[in-house]
C-alpha cells in the first residue's frame, strides 16, 4: 500500500446534516411544494450526478436552471459551514497512514480551491499529501481527475475510501479496491446493493 485516496464530503467531512439543511432552504427559496427532507429520505435518494438528485427532489429545469439552483445551494452550504466537522476517527487514520509511510490523497467533486480552504478551516490540511478537485461548484464528476492521477501509479498500491456509489464507480474505473463508509450521504442498504465492502465507521477499516 502506498496511497489511500479519501473522498471528502461524507467521508472525511461530516456534513450530511448541513447538506440537508441547505437543500431544505434551497427548496423553500425556489418554491418547491414538498415536505422538508429528512436524513433517512436524503440518504435513500441522494445520487450522482447531483443534477439527477435535484430532479429526484422535485426541481423542474424549465422553471429554474441547474446552475442557479446549484449556486444558491452552495451559498447556503457555506453559510452553515460552522456546523460541519470532521468525522470521528478520520484524523487518527490520517496520522496512522503517515506513520506507516502511506500518502493520503483527497479526491472530491468539489473545486480544488474550495477544498483547500475547507481543509485549512478544519485544521487538517497538513494530513493530506495531495488534493484533487474539479474547477466548478456543480459536482458533475471526479472520475477523469482520478484516472489522470493514477495513470503513472500501480492500482494495487491504492485504496479508495468513500461513502457513495459514485466513489465505488470511480474506484472501479481506476481499477482500485474501494471501501464505503455508511455514515455519510447514502444509506447502507443502497451501498450494499453494489458491494460488500461497506463499514459503519471509518475506524473499522484496518490498513
Amino acid at each position: 500500500m502506498k496511497y489511500v485516496i479519501f473522498d471528502f464530503n461524507g467521508t472525511v467531512l461530516d456534513d450530511t446534516l448541513v447538506c440537508i439543511r441547505a437543500e431544505n432552504e434551497t427548496m423553500k427559496h425556489f418554491g418547491l411544494d414538498r415536505k422538508p427532507l429528512t436524513l433517512e429520505e436524503y440518504r435513500k435518494i441522494f445520487t450522482f450526478p447531483v443534477k439527477s438528485y435535484y430532479e429526484a427532489v422535485g426541481f423542474d429545469w424549465s422553471k429554474n436552471s441547474y446552475e442557479e439552483v446549484g449556486a444558491y445551494w452552495f451559498s447556503c452550504y457555506r453559510k452553515f459551514r460552522n456546523d460541519y466537522t470532521v468525522h470521528e476517527g478520520v484524523i487518527e487514520i490520517l496520522k496512522e497512514n503517515h506513520r506507516k509511510g502511506y500518502r493520503n490523497i483527497l479526491l472530491s467533486a468539489s473545486s480544488k480551491e474550495a477544498l483547500e480552504k475547507q481543509l485549512e478551516e478544519l485544521g487538517i490540511a497538513e494530513y493530506f499529501d495531495e488534493v484533487l478537485g474539479i474547477d466548478n461548484i456543480y459536482a458533475e464528476s471526479k472520475t477523469q481527475i482520478a484516472l489522470d492521477w493514477i495513470r503513472d501509479k500501480d492500482p494495487k498500491e491504492c485504496l479508495v475510501i468513500g461513502d457513495t456509489l459514485h466513489d465505488l464507480d470511480t474506484a472501479r474505473e481506476m481499477g482500485v479496491r474501494c471501501i464505503l463508509v455508511a455514515n455519510g450521504h447514502q444509506a447502507k442498504e443502497v451501498l450494499l446493493k453494489e458491494t460488500e465492502d461497506v463499514v459503519d465507521d471509518i475506524r473499522e477499516i484496518a490498513l
